[in-house]
């Protein structure tokens, strides 16, 4: 009895779970007649929202065909918290992944096959192949705004010429107020004027010399020449380097493509000019902490964790960030005005990854899926939606056929300061040392001026010695 007992409670728990489990489905057992919730994330080209509130974009055409040849009704939920999925520090899922887990919806979108998550949930087979690339900064892209006057030399080579010529005409101004030589012949040759009037003459003798136009007074001291044949040179070695910086500057477009900086991750790993940029607490992050390579391993620890991909691009377009993104990501935003960015793919097959639609653990619908992106991708479907939403979109002229690598040449590189520090050392060495000359000058000048004075007193005691000599003699 008590045997008969136990096989109708089980019984009765099989037939409740049965009953139960068809009632979630529909009243006939038959699961494409159910509306299927689907998490997804607006994102580029995959998922818009439109005005009237209904979607467009890749997913959008995707679920589409699925409602097609399956028959099942999809309503698109976005995530509370605007996530795809990761693993927290307490053991819990968030994002779609954690609502996966939860129960709260069927299906997600977007979401990157990685081992963490399968332990949790399903996939199914792979939607779009994609692989991690870099977004740099185009070299030679055109410069907007002011970005001209630093493109020849930078913003230290621009003070140290105003340095240099506010100390030569401050120096200048002292020794025409200070040198007696350099003081008489000023006055002589332009007149007296007044400290203020005197101190815009020497910056205009300045000014003069630089813009090689000639001037109205030049220097007739030797601290003031001394200071005027290093003015020369300092002006004669700038226009020089100033020179050959804007001929290549100018010329930049006309040689050719400019070298790409970096070709691969290895380039960015070994590269100290340019910093990797990835999102933090994702899949790229945990790809590259987690890697065998060494070189990964580098990267991961130069890298710039960044909270949004508006902020990554924001990076990528200053210069000298290489934002790590999914190629679908580098394909849209390189090919969208100001077309300063591109994208550059790392040959090998290492950053591989597949983009699938997730799923609950054991979940009905994963054989229906895979059959249906099975069907849609022999029949070139999918490649057609792809190229409609990521490819034919683009707003930017499209090359396809990348330049040889050798007919690149390297960009040309703005005057730095350490270009023009030792001449500019030299004229700080020479206006010093024109001071030290106009103070000797200043000493020479009282020391000569007393010995008339002694020989003129001299010179009454000799006339009455003699006039006493003569009248002895008379």
């Amino acid at each position: 009895m008590a045997c008969r007992a136990v096989v109708l409670l089980v019984g009765t728990l099989l037939g409740v779970t049965c009953s139960v489990s068809a009632q979630e489905r529909n009243s006939t057992g038959d699961i494409s007649s159910r509306t299927v919730i689907v998490g997804a994330i607006e994102y580029h080209n995959f998922l818009q929202k439109r005005e009237d509130g209904t979607y467009e974009g890749f997913h959008m055409d995707f679920l589409t065909e699925l409602e097609k040849m399956l028959g099942i009704d999809f309503v698109i939920q976005e995530p509370a918290d605007g996530k795809y999925g990761y693993l927290t520090e307490d053991g819990t899922w968030v994002g779609m992944v954690g609502e996966l887990v939860r129960g709260e919806i069927d299906m997600a979108l977007g979401l990157t096959m990685a081992s963490m998550r399968e332990r949790v949930i399903d996939f199914s087979t792979p939607l779009t192949n994609e692989r991690l690339e870099m977004l740099i900064k185009k070299p030679g892209t055109q410069l907007v705004r002011r970005e001209w006057w630093y493109a020849i030399m930078t913003l230290p080579v621009w003070l140290m010429i105003m340095a240099s010529f506010l100390l030569v005409g401050i120096v200048m101004f002292v020794i025409i107020r200070v040198s007696p030589y350099e003081n008489r012949a000023y006055s002589a040759e332009v007149g007296e004027a007044s400290r203020l009037s005197t101190f815009g003459h020497s910056l205009w003798l300045c000014f003069s010399a630089m813009s090689w136009q000639g001037v109205d007074y030049s220097p007739r001291s030797l601290s003031g020449r001394f200071l005027y044949v290093f003015w020369f040179g300092f002006i004669v070695w700038t226009l020089i380097l100033c020179t050959g910086a804007t001929v290549g500057f100018l010329t930049e477009q006309a040689a050719g493509p400019p070298m790409v900086p970096v070709q691969s991750f290895g380039d960015l790993a070994a590269s100290d000019e340019i910093r990797p940029a990835y999102f933090a607490g994702g899949a790229t992050e945990a790809y590259f902490k987690n890697s065998l390579f060494p070189s990964y391993h580098r990267i991961h620890q130069r890298a710039i964790l960044v909270r949004s991909e508006d902020e990554g691009i924001r990076l990528a377009r200053e210069g000298g960030v290489a934002f790590i993104a999914e190629s679908a990501s580098t394909l849209f935003f390189s090919n969208r005005k100001p077309c300063d960015l591109m994208a550059i793919s790392d040959d090998s097959q290492l950053t591989a990854r597949h983009q699938a639609v997730g799923l609950q653990a054991n979940s009905p619908y994963r054989e229906l899926i895979n059959s249906a992106i099975l069907q849609l991708r022999e029949r070139g479907r999918l490649y057609l939606l792809y190229r409609k939403w990521m490819i034919d979109r683009g707003e930017c002229p499209r090359s396809d056929s990348p330049p040889a690598p050798s007919a690149h040449h390297a960009p040309s590189k703005p005057l730095d300061h350490w270009d023009i520090m030792p001449i500019f050392i030299e004229l700080v060495v020479a206006a010093i040392l024109a001071l030290c000359i106009m103070g000797i000058e200043v000493k020479w000048d009282k020391r000569t001026s007393k010995s008339p004075q002694k020989k003129t007193g001299a010179a009454p005691s000799g006339n009455s010695a003699a006039q006493r000599d003569d009248d002895t003699n008379v």
